[in-house]
Formats: C-alpha cells, structure tokens, sequence
C-alpha cells in the first residue's frame, strides 16, 4: 500500500469534502490527486492553524476506493448534492464543455485557483474513512509517516501488507468525530488576492 501524507491548513470541509454520500478530494492537492491509485491510502495531519499544539495529529485518513476524472464527476449523480446550489461547502464546481472544464461560481475557489484544481485531473473517492478532526490522536513514531524536516508538499511511503494492515488497525482503534475545537470555515486556506474567494 502506499500511503500519501500531507499538512491540512484549514479543516474546512471542502478539501476533503464530508458531504455524503462518500468523502472526496476534488480540489487542491492535485500531485496526489493525479498519483493516487484505487487502495491507497491518504492520510492529513493538522497544519498550525488547525493544531497548533500537535504537529503529528492526523485529522482525517482514507482509502482511495473510486478514481472519477473531473468532468465525469460533475455528471455523476451520486455527486449531485456537492455542488455550490446544494451545499455552502462545494468540492463539485467544475464544469465541463467543449473547451474543457469551466469553473461555476462558487464561495470555495476563485479563477486563480482553477489551474491547480484541474491540474489534479482527478476526484478521489474514499472508503473507509477515519475523521478526527484538528485534534486526533498522534500517529505513532513507529510507523515513519511523521512529517519532519518540512511539512511543504505531499510524501510518499510504500507500506508491505503487514505494515499496511497494522496501520489500518491503529486507524480503527482511534476514536472518531470533529472536536469541538475544531474551527469551523469555508475557507481552504487564507486567499492570497481576493477576499471574496478562499483557497486550500
């Protein structure tokens, strides 16, 4: 199994997207959203922001169960309710048309932001999920995922079966649900040029 890590800013409920009926990754991230492969596994720990007391909390873990690329998930209609129309926390705003995929408006990504978002090329579809929120538990030191020496970008670790099982079964053991520390915002990340749209 391999297994991609990264620092989650803002917890914000767009990136991943909570809304049923599966968690998804469809915007931001878009190095693991173009490497992924169906059965590894994603794994966020807490950014300072989110966490600034615990550096090796993980937020949220899942399994990659469904690659979908980023025009046929916004006619897929399971992903109907993710839309901007649906829901204040859209991952679905990405249409398609015979010049590519347009952005709609939506109080998640501006313009700016459109190059990454389908530089990703994909939506990431999990199952089973683990969500903790900013303060889940501490991934032990053990399992090497802990990211040091720089927390810019994304990692990269190859787990064997019995490495990859003992991890799925320490997910498992952890106590699920957001804390009600958690900050609850729209925003992805702080907008660099527009306060009108917010980013990851």
């Amino acid at each position: 199994m391999r297994i991609h890590t990264y620092v989650i800013a803002v917890d914000a409920g767009s990136a991943p997207n909570y809304d049923p009926p599966y968690v998804t990754l469809t915007v931001c991230k878009p190095r693991i959203r173009r490497k992924a492969t169906i059965g590894d596994c994603v794994l966020a720990f807490a950014g300072a922001r989110v966490n600034p007391s615990d550096p090796h909390a993980v937020v949220w873990a899942g399994i990659v169960s469904e690659i979908i690329p980023l025009a046929e998930y916004w006619n897929d209609p399971r992903f109907r309710g993710k839309k901007p129309d649906r829901t204040p926390l859209p991952d679905n705003f990405y249409r398609p048309t015979r010049n590519g995929l347009v952005q709609v408006p939506n109080p998640i990504h501006g313009e700016d932001s459109l190059p990454r978002d389908i530089g990703g090329k994909n939506a990431l579809v999990f199952d089973p999920v683990w969500r903790f929120g900013a303060y889940g538990p501490r991934i032990p030191a053990e399992f090497g995922l802990r990211m040091t020496g720089g927390r810019r970008g994304e990692r990269v670790s190859e787990f064997l079966p019995p490495e990859s099982k003992a991890l799925q079964a320490w997910l498992d053991a952890q106590t699920q649900g957001v804390d009600q520390k958690d900050t609850r915002s729209r925003a992805c990340d702080l907008p660099k040029r527009s306060p009108s749209k917010l980013r990851c």
